[in-house]
């Protein structure tokens, strides 16, 4: 009897939401899929794309998990059969992928065609190749090609040739189950049942199966929060003259995603968030509130509320202030927009910076000056980190500049009312570069101090006797050097 496993949408290498945690959780969720492969002793694994989360800066771990996993089902003596997803192939000048270089190490079978006037269907000959003939199953494989699906897929289903078993595998999805790039008419793929008994797709995030001919797995992992909740997993088939499978699922990590009304109350967001619990979730929290209530709860409240109920790994949280902010406002062109960036930014934390905006436009839609917008920004940064400066030395320093300016437009020849049109803040000319402005040492430190290292922890709760690896520490005894 003929057994294998389906798999797709690896995305190793997923740091997502910028945890190392959950890069993680999808090295985790790969070694639970290829450890059922091997308990059960299948004949081969198919991965149909995007076993990698990017197709280029490949860092030490994220190789690390792809090669240790490939050689358990390398050692039990199944051979993977990949085919490259979006996320692995080559950008359009490279030919030269990290499904080729795990190929090169034996570790997979990189199915694809190749070109020469036309479209080239050859024998896996342990280099390259488009399909490969194992105990009596023959496996056909197609990498992505954008938009360029349709147009291959007709050439290439004209060259394929049935076997006892067949089976057709390619990165790409199917029109009318998710709306994302990359899909083509199912009919497209029905053209081949003649010829094809197993059609094994990857791309799409969540499981489907049509006409018991076409199968799509999803991601092993939550790539997306809307994806959450879906049916994903791994296809376990059987055949013996009939086909036969199930969708196996894993647990992965939990997400918790609420709504709430914050205009009631923070001790009722307290309570819902009591209601929910999960061992270090990934928390999406929606809030609905009015203007008044954004002001005076700020975000940094709710972030702790959270973490002292749920002890998440990551919590988002979106705002949804009330809409009815726009206010009819008379008066010149200058005071309407002023009062209708104030209005904006009631809704956020940003204080009254109605003025520097509007400078800020001012530099845009006049004169450009690089060097002006530096000082500018730097000038914001300074005031919304320092609440030192009292009003009285504010006055002060408008005054010295004020008199600076003047100073100036006198050197100039300018009057009076040009100097005055010029503004107070940018400089006059390009080659007036010396004018007075923050300390560069102060900005220089308060730029630094801005730059904070995000570090993660490693910390994975065991689910009975599963196989956790510190992925980190594959290779730390013979790569580090340890005091004596």
């Amino acid at each position: 009897m003929l057994k294998f496993v389906h798999m797709a949408d690896i995305h190793l290498g997923y740091r997502q939401y910028g945890s190392e945690e959950r890069a993680i959780d999808f090295a985790q969720a790969f070694l639970r899929a290829v450890n059922f492969a091997v308990e059960r002793k299948v004949d081969f694994i198919i991965i149909a794309g995007d076993l990698f989360h990017k197709k280029s800066e490949m860092d030490p771990v994220t190789l690390t998990q792809a090669s240790k996993v490939l050689e358990k089902a390398k050692k039990a003596g199944i051979p993977v059969i990949a085919v490259e997803g979006n996320h692995d192939s080559t950008y359009f000048r490279e030919t030269y992928s990290w499904m080729d270089y795990l190929a090169g190490h034996d570790l997979v079978i990189n199915l694809k065609p190749s070109f020469e006037d036309g479209i080239v269907v050859e024998e896996w000959d342990g280099q390259s190749g488009a399909y490969v003939d194992i105990e009596g199953v023959r496996i056909y494989g197609m990498k992505y090609y954008g938009s360029m699906t349709e147009k291959v897929l007709d050439e290439y289903a004209a060259k394929i040739k049935k076997s006892e078993f067949t089976i057709f595998t390619a990165h790409v999805g199917v029109e009318g189950y998710m709306n994302i790039y990359g899909c083509i008419p199912a009919s497209k793929l029905h053209k081949l049942k003649s010829r094809v008994d197993y059609v094994a797709l990857g791309h799409i995030h969540k499981s489907f199966v049509e006409g018991d001919f076409i199968f799509n797995p999803g991601s092993i992992e939550t790539c997306e929060v809307s994806e959450y909740g879906l049916k994903r997993g791994i296809f376990y088939v059987e055949y013996d003259g009939e086909l036969k499978y199930e969708l196996v699922q894993f647990k992965g990590r939990d997400f918790i995603i609420l709504s709430y009304n914050l205009d009631e109350g923070l001790s009722g967001l307290k309570k819902l968030l009591a209601s929910n619990r999960a061992v270090k979730p990934v928390v999406h929290l929606s809030l609905t509130c009015s203007r008044e209530t954004r002001k005076s709860v700020g975000e940094e409240a709710v972030r702790e509320i959270v973490k002292e109920s749920l002890d998440p790994l990551v919590v988002r949280i979106q705002w949804n202030v009330a809409t009815d902010i726009f206010r009819p406002v008379l008066g010149d062109r200058e005071n309407i927009e002023k009062s209708v960036i104030e209005q904006l930014l009631q809704s956020y934390s940003y204080g009254n910076i109605a003025e520097e905006v509007l400078r800020l436009k001012s530099i845009f839609s006049s004169s450009f000056d690089i060097h002006s917008v530096d000082r500018f920004i730097e000038h914001v940064l300074f005031e919304s980190r320092t609440n030192e400066a009292s009003e009285e030395l504010e006055v002060e320093v408008e005054a010295e500049k004020a008199e600076k300016m003047m100073m100036k437009c006198s050197a100039s020849g300018l009057t009076s009312s040009a100097c005055a049109g010029s503004g107070d803040v940018f400089e006059l000319d390009s080659k007036a570069e010396e004018r007075t402005t923050l300390q560069d040492a102060t900005a220089f430190d308060m730029q630094k101090a801005g730059r904070a290292e995000k570090t993660g922890k490693a910390e994975i709760d065991e689910e009975g006797d599963e196989e956790i690896w510190d992925w980190r520490r594959a290779y730390d005894k013979r790569s580090k050097a340890r005091k004596r």
